[in-house]
């Protein structure tokens, strides 16, 4: 290392601290956001290593729900894996420096894989 070098190196257990605070925070505000928003129907809440906080929703329209109060933008999006197709519902934000994704992942009946099938790539 240069003699120059300012860098403060941290200890494995500083690092283990500076995490144990982070993952804190993401719960604390996790707790803000559904005490805040009790009204809004979840079916789970986690949370993941590096400041995020996953949100899963019953339903699309419970998603754009969320959006609207967070004012944030819904994305969608629909894929076919070989096994049938499902569209993706998601909101993702940064509250505080926090991301927080709130999703809802529809899998098709047969008669809606058969439509979307026939339908994919028109409008």
């Amino acid at each position: 290392m240069s003699a120059t070098n300012t860098t403060a190196v941290q200890s494995p257990l500083e690092m283990i601290a500076a995490d144990e605070r982070a993952l804190l925070r993401t719960g604390e505000l996790a707790r803000e956001l559904l005490t805040r928003h009790a009204d809004l129907p979840l079916q789970k809440a986690s949370l993941r290593y590096g400041s995020e906080i996953h949100l899963t929703a019953p339903t699309a329209e419970d998603v754009r729900a969320w959006a609207a109060r967070l004012d944030a933008d819904v994305t969608e999006r629909t894929n076919d894996p070989g096994y049938g197709p499902f569209r993706h519902t998601d909101v993702v934000t940064v509250i505080e420096g926090i991301q927080v994704h709130v999703g809802h992942c529809h899998m098709f009946s047969e008669a809606e894989a058969a439509a979307w099938r026939e339908n994919r790539g028109r409008s």
